[in-house]
């Protein structure tokens, strides 16, 4: 278990923080950290990125202040820090390793990106219970009862 906390630690270290809501080019891939709120959720500009990766924790509440690295064929393409529940990256159609840190836990996932469309993989860590934003239901926001 050690052994395979050590490489994402020494990732997350070499990460690069993005701003929320604002493309980033790092190590020539474009990259947006994003995903508080709605208005951040439902920006049509998101849809062209060919790989978007979610992060969840307990309950599958947004979690933020991740560091995400994406790597293809054992090299690393991007290795970000987010403090949103969603990153984005243009990347070229491909076999990819999403590796996520939050909290000392890591969790991983292949990704199969396509010429066309957005692939979407989803991070999770079920055992952390932070949340960067109110979940949105088919109602609107799970804030509690309405206030008078």
């Amino acid at each position: 278990m050690l052994l395979a906390l050590l490489p994402a630690a020494a990732q997350a270290q070499e990460a690069t923080l993005l701003p929320p809501d604002k493309p980033v080019t790092v190590a020539g891939v474009e990259a947006v950290c994003t995903g508080i709120g709605s208005d951040a959720r439902e920006n049509p500009l998101w849809a062209s990125y060919p790989l978007k990766v979610e992060v969840a924790g307990q309950g599958g509440h947004y979690l933020g202040d991740v560091h995400v690295t994406v790597s293809q064929e054992r090299k690393t393409v991007a290795a970000v820090k987010c403090s949103g529940p969603w990153i984005l990256f243009r990347v070229p159609a491909g076999r990819y390793r999403v590796e996520g840190l939050t909290e000392g836990l890591t969790a991983s996932s292949s990704a199969l990106v396509f010429e066309k469309g957005q692939s979407r993989i989803i991070l999770r860590f079920p055992s952390t219970d932070g949340q960067t934003s109110v979940p949105e239901t088919p109602h609107g926001r799970q804030d509690g009862p309405a206030q008078k």
